[in-house]
């Protein structure tokens, strides 16, 4: 893949997940997450997509500087992770979707003036093992965005 069709990638995942959450109720839920039993109000949901975005770019930034095989990532009942969740949510519905469109457009900057090399530098994630910086970007952040567009069109 190059730095062009990611970034594509990125934005057409970011697009969709803008467009669901342009659509839905603040007031809503989502479903109890099967791993953890988490629910998540559009704020919380809003939290995380913004506290994601942030630490994954900085957890690419980190491969990249730092070399092959560098650990990085965390797991999803990572106390970090929960406490950064509590921490956005806590922010207004406005606000979080500023954040979010400040962290997704860096994302997509990034990923236009990646170089093949830099897509190809590894990082070793605890759960995924050695991960290409382009199987970080698409897995958790186009992947991710995709999961929480639809966990948004599915709150109720």
């Amino acid at each position: 893949m190059t730095a062009e069709t990611l970034d594509q990638l990125f934005a057409e995942a970011f697009a969709d997940f803008k467009a669901a959450v342009a659509k839905v109720d603040a007031d809503s839920f989502t479903e109890p997450d099967p791993e953890t039993g988490e629910r998540w109000d559009l704020a919380h949901l809003l939290g995380h997509v913004s506290e994601m975005l942030e630490y994954w770019l900085v957890e690419v930034l980190r491969v990249l500087a730092h070399g092959p095989d560098e650990p990085f990532g965390r797991l999803k009942r990572s106390p970090e992770r929960l406490l950064r969740i509590d921490r956005s949510s806590q922010l207004t519905v406005a606000q979080l979707r500023q954040e979010i469109d400040l962290r997704a457009g860096a994302t997509i900057d990034l990923c236009r003036i990646l170089t093949p090399v830099q897509l190809a530098q590894r990082g070793d994630h605890p759960k995924f093992g050695s991960m290409t910086v382009e199987a970080i970007i698409s897995e958790f952040g186009v992947e991710h965005l995709r999961e929480h567009a639809a966990q948004v069109q599915s709150l109720s």
